[in-house]
């Protein structure tokens, strides 16, 4: 069975076709692999700081993973520590055992978290967010000194073939290129979440994109010259005040504690000399809830061996809206699978007379999945 799609309009169903080329039923085009790699953020926790305590080459980087970095907390234990995901992306692997999460990206690229005690929601295809929580920190398939390894790849193909790691640079303003030698950048000490958002002329935002849905939580960040001084913020609203709520020149804000919808954050910021610039930064949506299913059909009879157009009600979903639906087809009263198509409408592939059930799954712009449900039996006669 083939995934469809359609050309994208907008950066969220951007995010669903990215989803549609990771399922392997369809060969990649020439296309994908002229696109540009996203920016890469650091996995860890923001603000904290982190050592590489193995770098590039020698030891255990010394395959096709030759540009990765082993991490650990550098004040304090690092199992259970919070895992982020570097990157938009989708979901590619999770494999237990070793405790590896890979998620694909634009522009063929990937990002692997090895040794991790546990994923968050791991399931294949589910879209993530940059900064979202993906897993913690251990060391599965690693056992010893709990730490994190993080490599970047670029791979050919529906099943990541000829995989080859990439040299790593980071938002924060981390630059880490092949210097040649053994255990590269061995020592160093990296923070996530660091940005020079204070030499901004007025007031910038970084650690979300304005215009996108979020299932998990982000922390948007704030800072700049006019807010030098202080700050005050609200959701929705101008604060308002003649005097700073907070005296310091960043802050920052969780989108979790807006609540479920569509959001604009203000902040008014007083500079060195007490002049006032009021900023805003949004829309940005915050939906955790998946989308209802759609309502069942009555049985559709249709002739064998030949394709045939079926269409269904929209599922409903308040928030974020419907992105598209999972597809199943077959005598599995309980079947799934990764077929997708964006629209409540799929064109069947050639079928053998008898009983088929036709089940979806519909998932929201944020990447919430709803339930599994059979749509309609579809009755196949000779």
């Amino acid at each position: 069975m083939e995934a469809y799609s359609v050309r994208p309009l907008w950066r969220w169903l951007a995010l669903v076709l990215l989803f549609v080329a990771c399922v392997p039923a369809a060969p990649l085009g020439a296309a994908e692999h002229a696109g540009v790699a996203p920016e890469l953020w650091l996995p860890t926790p923001p603000g904290e700081p982190w050592r590489i305590i193995q770098g590039y080459a020698c030891g255990t980087h010394n395959g096709w993973d030759r540009y990765s970095l082993d991490l650990v907390r550098a004040d304090g234990p690092s199992a259970g520590a919070p895992v982020r995901a570097a990157a938009d992306g989708v979901i590619f692997v999770w494999a237990p055992r070793s405790g590896t999460l890979i998620l694909r990206h634009e522009g063929n690229l990937y990002t692997m978290y090895t040794h991790m005690q546990r994923a968050e929601n791991p399931q294949v295809g589910r879209i993530v967010a940059r900064g979202e929580v993906i897993g913690a920190v251990g060391d599965r398939g690693s056992p010893g000194i709990v730490h994190l390894h993080f490599t970047a790849f670029t791979a050919e193909g529906p099943w990541a073939r000829n995989r080859r790691s990439v040299p790593l640079r980071f938002a924060e303003g981390y630059d880490l290129p092949e210097v040649g030698g053994c255990s590269q950048h061995g020592g160093k000490v990296l923070v996530a979440g660091i940005t020079p958002l204070s030499l901004v002329e007025g007031i910038g935002f970084a650690g979300a994109e304005v215009g996108r849905w979020y299932s998990g939580d982000v922390r948007i960040e704030f800072s700049g010259t006019a807010m030098a001084s202080g700050y005050q913020v609200a959701w929705e609203r101008d604060p308002g005040g003649s005097a700073p709520d907070i005296a310091a020149p960043n802050g920052s804000v969780r989108l979790a504690d807006a609540g479920e919808g569509l959001h604009t954050l203000f902040v008014r910021g007083w500079d060195r000399n007490g002049q006032q610039t009021l900023a805003t930064f949004g829309p940005i949506g915050y939906d955790r809830t998946p989308p209802e299913p759609p309502p069942a059909l009555a049985p559709v009879t249709i002739k064998a061996e030949r394709p045939s157009s079926i269409s269904w009600a929209p599922a409903g979903d308040a928030a974020s809206g419907v992105a598209g639906y999972r597809i199943y087809i077959g005598n599995d009263p309980a079947g799934a699978s990764e077929w997708f198509t964006p629209l409540p409408e799929i064109e069947t592939p050639s079928l053998a007379p008898g009983e088929y059930f036709l089940r979806v799954q519909p998932i929201d712009y944020a990447g919430n999945a709803g339930e599994w449900v059979t749509v309609t039996m579809l009755l196949v006669q000779p």
